[in-house]
């Protein structure tokens, strides 16, 4: 009896520690499981390069820059090699589209000692215009086959008419993206894009994401589609590409654009 009694204190003893140390670790298990997942960070440069050799010096500089933050390529190339410009004066420019972790990321990488070392390789090198830009949840589509859709608009005018149809183009652009297969990387709305370089004429910047190129491309041949080209136009200027996604570790490349005198129709 006695010995059943020290039993049940001891097993009594080890439950209450064992209460003890959950009571300890559970809130902070719990405010891990609550606190959201960053949301990630891009950058986007759109360039013409007038410099291959300076460039090609510059692009070898950045793997291990990118790698140090887990920085990657989503989708990189120029007219005629992953790149095609829809819409928009710039058909002889490249894109690169960039992910980082976190939007801080996209800042650390920019202004941060190494890249502020490699950029000067590209010095008279090229024209770029660059914006970071903050997501709006985990990537929905990337990699080798992903296909990306980048729109840029920005109303020549602020009045009631050019904005109607500038918020309409986005309604029309977000209804079809979302009706084909697709998700937005980022939020629609107005400035919601940090200018890193380059004079940008554009107040918005809207990202979509298919699982394939073929889904993107169904929507480019879609009504929706059809409908948002003259919205955009309507409300002001406008360039949109598509870019074909990449594998992860994609190295840049001295990216010399091919280029042409009209955009694709």
């Amino acid at each position: 009896m006695v010995l059943k009694l020290a039993t049940s204190a001891l097993g009594f003893r080890l439950l209450a520690l064992g209460m003890a140390i959950s009571a300890l670790f559970l809130p902070r298990a719990l405010a891990a499981q609550a606190a959201p997942s960053p949301n990630p960070g891009y950058l986007l440069v759109v360039g013409k390069t007038t410099d291959r050799t300076k460039i090609g010096a510059y692009a070898a500089l950045l793997p291990p820059i990118y790698a140090s933050l887990d920085g990657y390529y989503l989708a990189i190339g120029a007219p005629g090699r992953g790149v095609t410009w829809l819409e928009g004066p710039w058909t002889d420019r490249s894109v690169i589209f960039a992910k980082f972790p976190t939007r801080a990321g996209a800042d650390a990488f920019w202004w941060g000692e190494a890249y502020r070392t490699a950029i000067r390789k590209r010095d008279n090198a090229g024209v770029f215009s660059v914006v970071a830009i903050e997501g709006t949840g985990p990537t929905p589509f990337e990699g080798a086959g992903a296909g990306f859709l980048i729109v840029m608009t920005g109303p020549t005018g602020k009045g009631a008419t050019e904005q109607d149809a500038s918020n309409r183009a986005v309604t029309s652009l977000v209804d079809g993206v979302t009706r084909s297969g697709g998700q937005l990387v980022n939020a629609p709305g107005i400035g919601q894009f940090t200018a890193m370089e380059g004079d940008t004429v554009f107040d918005r910047f809207v990202v979509a994401a298919w699982p394939s190129l073929a889904a993107r491309d169904a929507y480019l041949a879609s009504a929706d589609a059809a409908e948002a080209k003259p919205l955009r136009q309507l409300a002001g200027i406008s360039a949109v590409v598509a870019a074909n996604g990449v594998p992860r570790n994609q190295a840049p490349t001295a990216v010399n654009p091919n280029p042409t005198t009209a955009a694709p129709k």
